[in-house]
């Protein structure tokens, strides 16, 4: 028998070229698949499921901003170490006779990754400086935001990827 006469009597699977021919459908397959399980088995934080909403929050965000420029709100954030342990330390200040508030929220939002966002109550501990124990994050991309309880006015400071020195934090504009 010649080989060609022996290539047709082998079956399908045995030869090479049917085998190079489906390498290509099913890593396109296998492929496929881990794309499916990656988009199914996280949550993507960056997504909002009310536009609407997210809208008139936007222009309360503007109000708020409007409102610390008015005061003339200007805040200094640093990390101190303290006889607790590490806290960290904030200066406000404002115009001639505002009040200073009892506490205030510090968001350290990052920049993609919403399990890492932090909140901080920063307490009052006189002349307009606030107190928390707490450490800031080593490194990244993050969004600060200072506010007051009754959020009628807000500081924030964007981007910040060092926490090495103070970090001042004034109204949006």
């Amino acid at each position: 028998m010649t080989d060609a006469a022996n290539d047709a009597a082998r079956p399908w699977y045995r030869h090479r070229w049917p085998w190079l021919l489906a390498i290509a459908p099913a890593a396109a397959l296998v492929g496929g698949i881990f794309m499916f399980w990656l988009a199914a088995s996280g949550a993507d934080s960056m997504v909002v499921d009310d536009y609407y909403r997210e809208g008139r929050a936007i222009n309360q965000r503007l109000a708020r901003d409007r409102q610390a420029q008015a005061l003339e709100l200007r805040a200094t954030l640093s990390g101190e170490r303290g006889a607790a342990g590490p806290q960290l330390a904030l200066a406000l200040s404002a115009r001639h006779g505002a009040d200073w508030p009892a506490q205030l929220t510090l968001r350290v939002v990052h920049a993609a990754r919403a399990e890492l966002d932090a909140v901080h109550v920063l307490v009052h501990a006189g002349d307009g400086v606030y107190r928390a124990p707490g450490v800031l994050p080593a490194g990244g991309r993050w969004l600060l935001q200072v506010e007051d309880p009754g959020r009628a006015w807000r500081l924030v400071r964007s981007p910040v990827t060092r926490f090495d020195e103070p970090i001042v934090l004034e109204p949006a504009r």
